[in-house]
Formats: C-alpha cells, structure tokens, sequence
C-alpha cells in the first residue's frame, strides 16, 4: 500500500493539472421509497457533476448535505457491536480473494441475513449487519487517467468521528472488468475508504438539523472528481421484544405475552405545512464560486 501511495504522489507531482475553463454543473437528487411498517423506509441518492467546457472540474475542498429536520439516528443503534471497521475488513479481502474479483468476494462473504450481532468478536457478522446502503461511482481523475474510472461503493456504519451524531465508511472498489482499471494495476489495487459523517447543526429557519459532510480532497495522492454517483441505502433495522407476564401460577408467570417493535436507524421527519421535504447541497470550490442548490420531495406517506 506504500508503494501505491507513493506512486500516486511521484504521478501527481508531474503531472499539470488542467485548469477549468468552464463552469462547474452540481445536481442531486433524493428518493424515498418502500415505506413498510416500523419506520423503514429505502433512500436513493443520485448526484451528477461536470465542467461545462469539458475540462477538468475545479477541486472541492467542502461538500455537505442538509437533510430534514427530524430525521435524525435513533439511540439504539449507537452501540459499538454494530460499528464495522471497514479498513479491517478490506485488508481481509485483499489478502484472502486470491486472484479473485474484489467486490463479488466481499459480497459472498457477507451474504446472509443481516442479524444484529450481540458482540464485537467478528468482524464479519458485525459488517453484514453494518451495511447499510451499495452502489456505484463514476470517477475523473484526469490528468492521471484519460478515461473515467467506474468503482462500486458499499458503505457501512462505524463509529462516529469525534462531535459526530453518526458516522458511516465508505468503501471504493474499482471495477475490474473495465479497461482503465483491469490493466492499470495501480488503479486496480486501490481500495480507498473514507468517512462521512451527521452532524448536529439546526438551521435558524427550522428546515435542517443533520449536516451530512461528506469527504473531499485527495484519494492516495490524487485530486479526483466525482462525475457520478448513484446509491441505495436500506439502513438498519432492530426488533426490540417486550416480555410480560399475562397469568402466574404458584408464584411463577405460566402464560406470557410478547411484544415486537420494530426499530429503524433514522426517525422519520414530520412533514411541513409546505407538503415537501426539503435537502440542501453546499459545495465549496477551492477556484471556483462557492455553490448552495436546494431541492424538494413530496412527504413519503410514512407508515407507524
């Protein structure tokens, strides 16, 4: 992995870094979809990027996501038995898939029903059940690789950074059977994870609490753009059972009743007068204009 990082470097170190002559295009969007009893509910996330020009974007260095108020990470699932550490689990695969593909390996080995596990003792059960959303990146890294660079993403819950609510890893995994990747072995052997975290910062107008800042900067040495990415996230789930005694013989309970409730990781957000949810993007350039796009959903039709 030294070697990697120092190839990276030495490249990026030689290499002229194109200046944007046009302007830098953000979107995003989000969807909320099958809503089921307990609170849960899917989330797709799809955000494009691009420079007008057809040059290269000009670099973030800040980039984060208002989401809306309410919808905020319920306390029981701030236990450490349910933090993958994802660094851990990627050195696993690297040195055991053989000559294997990386992201159908790590899928096998993490195939199964996603229990909540009772400890932290494997790292296995722990990130089965940790992962809570997959999908895929497109990414510029011109001038390093002429051509976009397709990885998948899985993402996985962990433990917050310091003054977060709630942090999650991300873990980038190029996709070998493309061209740019299967015969650059650099690119190839790169396995990037990084953190996004929730952070507490109500807005004075009362439609944002969590502030998702997600990573910007350098991957091992190399200044990329995000031109897409598109993610599914099913969250975590818990079945939380009450046991009461409904009749008692002698002394001892001879008839109980048990009691389910299903628990979701995020609370649901109430909906305004407006009837839209509203998410909010900032984007900070380090050559460019700063840039703040705002969106809206209808109110899912939650379900108790």
């Amino acid at each position: 992995m030294k070697k990697i990082v120092a190839a990276f470097a030495m490249l990026t170190s030689v290499c002229a870094v194109a200046v944007a002559q046009g302007a830098v295009v953000q979107d995003f969007s989000f969807q909320i979809k099958d809503v089921k009893s307990g609170g849960r509910f899917t989330v797709l996330f799809n955000s494009h990027s691009y420079e007008t020009s057809g040059g290269i974007p000009a670099p973030l260095n800040e980039n984060y996501i208002r989401l809306p108020k309410g919808a905020v990470v319920s306390k029981q699932f701030k236990k450490k038995q349910y933090y993958c550490e994802a660094k851990k689990l990627v050195d696993q695969v690297r040195m055991d898939k053989g000559n294997g593909r990386f992201t159908p390996y790590m899928n096998n080995l993490l195939k199964g029903k996603p229990t909540p596990p009772k400890n932290a003792k494997s790292l296995v059960k722990t990130c089965r059940y940790a992962r809570i959303g997959t999908g895929r990146v497109l990414v510029d890294a011109r001038p390093y690789a002429a051509d976009p660079i397709p990885a998948d993403l899985m993402m996985f819950w962990t433990k917050p950074a310091p003054g977060a609510a709630a942090t999650f890893s991300i873990v980038g995994i190029p996709d070998e059977t493309v061209p740019i990747v299967r015969d650059n072995p650099t690119i190839r052997e790169t396995t990037p994870v990084i953190n996004a975290s929730f952070y507490s910062d109500p807005t004075p107008d009362g439609l944002y609490d969590y502030k998702l800042v997600l990573p910007t900067g350098p991957i091992n040495g190399i200044q990329i753009s995000v031109a897409e990415v598109h993610v599914t996230t099913t969250g975590l789930s818990l079945t939380k059972k009450k046991v009461t005694c409904k009749k008692r013989r002698h002394g001892k309970c001879v008839k109980k009743k048990v009691k389910k409730t299903r628990l979701f990781w995020f609370t649901q957000p109430p909906c305004p007068a407006s009837g839209q949810l509203s998410f909010q993007a900032f984007y900070g350039y380090e050559s460019a204009p700063d840039e703040t796009k705002t969106i809206s959903i209808p109110c899912p039709k939650f379900k108790p």
